[in-house]
């Protein structure tokens, strides 16, 4: 006797709703948007750094090596510690240098932490994801 398996309708919607099926953009959505204009660290790659780390040194610059300020409009995301501030699958939206006449913010508290990487588990492709504190 030849068994046959049937896909129903609902069993279809429950496993297109498991996380593990969702695109990768789904992934990231728990973005902090600057509510004013605000400012966060960079290191000369454009990877974010602890914004302290600008604050104390006296190397800080608009253009040229070491750390930079970049800074970010009201409205736009803020990047967590490590992302890299000029890859345009980001989309964060400032520039290095600052608009003449304007206040810059800290950087919100929800955004001093690192994003880390997905890790593959098992079953359907899932994948899990968490965030650190940025400070040792």
């Amino acid at each position: 006797m030849k068994k046959q398996l049937f896909l129903t309708t609902a069993m279809a919607a429950t496993l297109g709703s498991l996380s593990g099926c969702s695109s990768p953009e789904d992934d990231w959505g728990n973005d902090v948007v600057a509510d004013s204009d605000t400012r966060v660290c960079v290191d000369q790659n454009g990877y974010r750094v602890d914004d302290d780390r600008c604050e104390r040194s006296t190397h800080v610059h608009s253009g040229g090596g070491g750390l930079f300020w970049y800074y970010i409009g009201r409205g736009s995301r803020v990047p967590y510690y490590g992302d890299p501030v000029r890859d345009p699958r980001y989309g964060f939206k400032g520039s290095y240098f600052p608009t003449k006449g304007v206040q810059y913010a800290k950087a919100p508290a929800a955004s001093r932490m690192v994003r880390s990487t997905p890790v593959a588990r098992s079953g359907f492709g899932s994948s899990g994801r968490s965030f650190g504190s940025g400070r040792s």
